[in-house]
């Protein structure tokens, strides 16, 4: 049975932080959308539990099939109803992803859109993933902050830095 893969636009909105909660529910009310925000689990040493957070504060990522100009029609349609939507961050004025930033994100993310923490050690400065997320992605983190559990990517994405929880054990 041949099976057709629809490729999905990947569209990235900056909102007023006090708008998201109105602006997440009124994109995913449209058949045509799935919006979401991504977030990242991030182990706490200290109280030894796991919390999650938005990876990107005021961001809302949204899921289209709809090409640019009729997600940008439809945004525009919405206006009233999406007070406190800035801006669409774009690529080369594209505001959709590329494949590399789509590809990334669905290794990432997990089926309720949260990067987990990943699980490593560091041996001769160098962290060595052993499970998680990140396990693809070693080779690019170029930081890892001990004391807050998390790992900084070299990866581009919008002049952000990708930021992912990393939970350093012994290797034994």
């Amino acid at each position: 049975m041949l099976q057709l893969i629809i490729k999905m636009n990947w569209y990235v909105l900056y909102v007023f932080s006090n708008k998201t909660n109105k602006i997440l529910p009124n994109l995913n009310q449209r058949k045509e959308l799935t919006a979401f925000i991504p977030k990242t689990e991030v182990f706490h040493r200290q109280a030894k539990k796991k919390t999650t957070k938005d990876m990107f504060d005021n961001y809302i990522f949204v899921k289209s099939d709809l090409k640019q100009n009729d997600f940008n029609d439809l945004l525009l349609s919405m206006k009233d109803k999406n007070d406190g939507l800035i801006k669409q961050l774009e690529n080369a004025e594209v505001s959709a992803l590329r494949e590399k930033e789509i590809e990334f994100f669905n290794n990432v993310l997990d089926k309720d859109n949260v990067a987990r923490v990943s699980v490593g050690y560091q041996e001769d400065g160098k962290t060595i993933i052993t499970e998680g997320p990140l396990l693809h992605y070693q080779d690019h983190i170029v930081r890892v902050m001990k004391h807050h559990c998390t790992a900084q990517l070299d990866l581009p994405f919008f002049d952000r830095k990708i930021i992912l929880g990393v939970e350093l054990i012994s290797k034994n």
